[in-house]
């Protein structure tokens, strides 16, 4: 429906990438592993609620296409489950990932979305080491969400600062 790939072509994609900086272990000195963020679409449940599934589907489709506009072309865009997206950014160090995001979330925060007006998402990151386990990572970077969530949200959020 929005066009991203979905969970279970994340599954496939994290393998891959994976093996691929395993192969190249010359890319861990230059701090560019990739990053993985969750981005959660704040009180989507009242969106749904109150215009109908059909507006919410709307929505994440703006969302989508908001996404594909502020990230680069080599990174990766999947939804995930209802209005959850996970995003991996690639090819670039921790300041420019937190800065992508940051982008993202104030991209999304200054869109005027049909009858709704300001809509905000928390977003949730972390990075991903040589040899991890996709649920590891995504642990992690949930962890960052929910502390972004519960202060607060419309924030971004590294794992490094969650309890």
């Amino acid at each position: 429906m929005t066009g991203l790939l979905n969970r279970q072509s994340f599954d496939y994609r994290f393998e891959d990438l994976i093996e691929y900086h395993q192969k190249n272990p010359n890319r861990i000195k230059t701090d560019t592993n990739p990053w993985l963020a969750i981005a959660d679409i704040d009180h989507f449940k009242r969106v749904n609620d109150t215009y109908g599934h059909l507006f919410g589907d709307e929505i994440l489709l703006l969302v989508s296409r908001i996404m594909r506009q502020v990230f680069r072309f080599d990174d990766l865009f999947f939804r995930y489950g209802g209005e959850e997206f996970i995003i991996i950014l690639n090819n670039t160090d921790a300041i420019g990932a937190e800065l992508a995001l940051e982008r993202f979330r104030s991209a999304i925060q200054n869109y005027v979305f049909p009858r709704i007006g300001e809509m905000t998402v928390s977003i949730g990151w972390t990075g991903i080491g040589q040899q991890e386990f996709s649920t590891d990572v995504i642990h992690r970077a949930d962890k960052a969400l929910y502390f972004a969530k519960e202060n607060g949200r419309n924030r971004v959020v590294s794992d490094c600062h969650s309890p």
